[in-house]
């Protein structure tokens, strides 16, 4: 789908945003006359309008900013009060004009460190890494320890074969496949997906181990697919071993390796990281925030904020997982929260884990004031 085309669209052509993707307001266009300036409207409604500083056939503007929700926008090229054209593009996720801003997480927050060393932990083992893009600040408890993966593997899995695409993953022969594996958490989809990275579930799956490796999730490993016919439907901080599960071959994840892999998808979005050195176009990463964030699970962090959230979870009988990227307007928040319980674990208890490890991000990884560290409002 190429979004809906309406006016002079031979004359002016939108190339961002385009339909299925999270955008904070990056606007590219190029047209047969010079444009000077750009009408931005949302739901059919004027939002925007911008001077370019000369006329121009072809600009990137922005991110502007754009409201955090599911909308069409329309942008209409002027050139002299004249209307050149105009295109609408349905299925965009607005979000806040930083969604992309990243800096190197270099320093570890201390009153955050403290907090998440504090937090009230599930019966069994937790996890848990989180950084604030803009500030570059995080903190993490037992980050390094090693968890059964569940479905949150998927999130290499879904990054490897965008790295590896070179066209846009909405035309895909795959595109379907990809949204079950994603939005459903579908497990015969991502036996699937692994067998178009590598031609056999064993292949992809050490193809996706590999550039897991390459993003910097050093202990993460994808193994060899899922057992088919299983699915279930409807429903820079310290990398530390505190409380390590037990473990089984195969199949792990750390909170530290789901957060680096949030991260890396989040830069490339904007252009910038890993994976986008890697070949994940900036298309391809908000096509993946946009799956993200359209799942069927609520997961750990989405119930507790007003905020866009792009997350995977991954749950079976004695896990809860989840990784984020919750699109706070101060800062993207990359927030991971791992449960483990050979008893069973709780989805409950694991959402409470979640909704502090949120909290604690919220208010203690922005930049540090001049003044000492006050606690900021929590948006429930």
């Amino acid at each position: 789908m190429n979004g809906i085309l309406v006016g002079m669209t031979v004359a002016f052509t939108v190339d961002a945003p385009r339909p299925f993707e999270a955008n904070p307001g990056i606007i590219a266009f190029h047209a047969r006359r010079p444009v000077d300036t750009i009408e931005v409207r949302i739901d059919g409604k004027r939002y925007r309008v911008i001077t370019l500083d000369k006329p121009t056939r072809r600009a990137t503007i922005g991110p502007i900013g754009l409201p955090s929700k599911n909308l069409n926008l329309t942008v209409v090229g002027w050139s002299m009060g004249k209307a050149v054209g105009r295109q609408t593009t349905t299925n965009v996720l607005g979000l806040p004009r930083i969604a992309f801003t990243g800096t190197p997480t270099t320093t570890t927050a201390p009153l955050a460190q403290r907090q998440l060393a504090r937090l009230d932990r599930p019966a069994g083992s937790a996890a848990a890494w989180t950084v604030n893009l803009a500030s570059g600040r995080g903190a993490s408890w037992n980050a390094g320890a090693g968890f059964m993966g569940a479905s949150t593997l998927k999130l290499p899995i879904l990054l490897t074969y965008l790295i590896g695409l070179r066209r846009d993953p909405v035309g895909a022969p795959e595109w379907g496949t990809l949204q079950s594996m994603i939005r459903d958490s579908s497990n015969d989809a991502a036996n699937a997906m692994l067998t178009a990275i590598g031609g056999d579930t064993t292949t992809g799956g050490a193809r996706a181990t590999a550039t897991a490796r390459k993003l910097g999730a050093f202990r993460l490993d994808v193994a060899s697919g899922y057992l088919a016919g299983q699915d279930r439907r409807g429903q820079q901080p310290p990398v530390r071993v505190n409380d390590q599960p037990e473990l089984k071959c195969c199949k792990v994840v750390t909170a530290h390796d789901l957060g680096v892999l949030m991260q890396a998808l989040v830069l490339a979005a904007g252009g910038k990281g890993r994976a986008h050195k890697l070949g994940l176009s900036p298309r391809g990463a908000r096509v993946a925030l946009w799956l993200l964030a359209h799942t069927n699970y609520p997961g750990l962090f989405d119930p507790w904020t007003r905020f866009v959230t792009s997350h995977k979870i991954g749950f079976i009988e004695s896990v809860w997982h989840d990784v984020a990227a919750v699109f706070d307007p101060r800062g993207t928040l990359i927030t991971v929260a791992l449960t483990q319980n050979a008893g069973g674990a709780s989805e409950s208890a694991a959402a409470d884990y979640g909704k502090g490890v949120l909290r604690i991000a919220s208010t203690s990884l922005d930049a540090p004031p001049a003044e000492p560290e006050r606690p900021l409002p929590f948006h429930t």
